[in-house]
């Protein structure tokens, strides 16, 4: 009986393929950063530096408008149906500056004060911040126009005369 001369070959293909361990797969670190790259700046792009400058509390119903303006970081006052915040610090009760007949609401007055006297002071030392008088009112669409008469009157007294009013897109 003859044996085949390849078979015995064969067996030690086998024990030397066998031997061999193999090793993870490494892969190429460029195209990994490559890729990572690619990712970060695509998050970087979808990402909105817009976002939501205004914050409306619950119970605070802004009117509907059409306008397209964005609105802008500046100093905000909200008036609801029961006080006047400014920077969500309470200054004025509403009821309270109804019942007057002066134009000039004191506490949001001595607010407005401090405040540009504060800004006024920082700009002396930067070249960054300079006092422009910018104010955004958030008033609910049930406020009456005599309160916010008085709230501008007191608001241009301390030399914030650019008023935004803030507003709810129409169809929102």
């Amino acid at each position: 009986m003859s044996f085949p001369a390849s078979k015995s070959s064969l067996k030690m293909v086998r024990k030397t393929r066998g031997r061999k361990s193999i090793q993870g797969i490494k892969p190429q670190l460029t195209s990994l950063i490559d890729v990572m790259t690619i990712l970060l700046i695509y998050l970087l792009k979808s990402f909105s530096s817009e976002g939501e400058i205004v914050t409306v509390s619950k119970n605070l119903i802004l009117p509907e408008s059409s306008a397209q303006k964005r609105p802008e970081l500046n100093v905000t006052l909200t008036v609801n149906s029961s006080v006047i915040m400014a920077e969500d610090k309470v200054v004025a009760d509403v009821q309270k500056e109804l019942n007057t007949e002066d134009l000039v609401i004191n506490g949001l007055n001595s607010w407005l004060q401090t405040r540009r006297e504060a800004t006024e002071k920082i700009s002396q030392y930067s070249t960054k911040t300079k006092f422009k008088g910018d104010i955004t009112i958030q008033g609910d669409k049930r406020i009456r126009f005599r309160l916010l008469k008085k709230i501008m009157y007191t608001c241009g007294q301390q030399g914030y005369n650019n008023f935004s009013l803030a507003v709810r897109k129409k169809g929102d």
